[in-house]
């Protein structure tokens, strides 16, 4: 058997590659590490969200869960304003239509489709997503909540329509919805 050289050039000036390294075989890696790893990077991108979201705007979580029902029901809530009441009203009107990603109605709504249409009827212009109206619009303490304020989750919007009752546009199974206002993330009253 005749050996070729890996460093010296062949007939035609070029060297031939090294040989490569010997390769130790791999044990397979067994179902449940790959289980944990995938728990632990859904662990991590769920706290990044969360962290961004937490350190771009102050929080006015005062209220534990539930207390906007709780204020309802004990009769300690602030009275709504006229344009709160308008609010409100347009969207009750949309109880029963369906959720569309993107629609602002009149047929069916998002979430922040839905927030925006209402408040438009009452003359005031909102930015589109939820998002937006995050960063865009005055956050209200959560114990100053009143009917026609936006009540915001991250990547949602409802409305605050009184009585301890939220307005929404939830989702394609469920479309425009009132429930009960239980622990929302931020509140926010537009200006104007």
């Amino acid at each position: 058997m005749r050996r070729v050289p890996t460093s010296s050039p062949s007939s035609t000036g070029v060297s031939a590659p090294a040989a490569p390294a010997p390769v130790a075989p791999v044990a397979p890696v067994a179902p449940r590490v790959h289980l944990a790893l995938a728990a632990l990077v859904a662990c991590l991108l769920v706290a990044g969200c969360s962290a961004a979201t937490t350190h771009a705007h102050a929080t006015t979580r005062e209220l534990p869960p539930r207390s906007l029902v709780l204020r309802a029901r004990e009769g300690r809530e602030p009275a709504a304003d006229a344009r709160g009441r308008a609010v409100v009203a347009f969207a009750a009107g949309q109880l029963g239509h369906r959720y569309c990603w993107g629609g602002t109605g009149p047929s069916c709504f998002d979430c922040s489709g839905l927030v925006r249409s209402a408040w438009e009827s009452a003359g005031v212009e909102l930015p589109r997503t939820s998002g937006a109206m995050g960063t865009a619009l005055e956050e209200v303490p959560l114990d100053e909540v009143r009917a026609g304020d936006i009540l915001w989750w991250p990547g949602h919007v409802g409305i605050y329509a009184g009585d301890g009752w939220s307005i929404e546009a939830l989702d394609s199974r469920h479309g425009v919805v009132r429930r009960a206002a239980s622990n929302p993330y931020r509140a926010l009253r537009p200006r104007g």
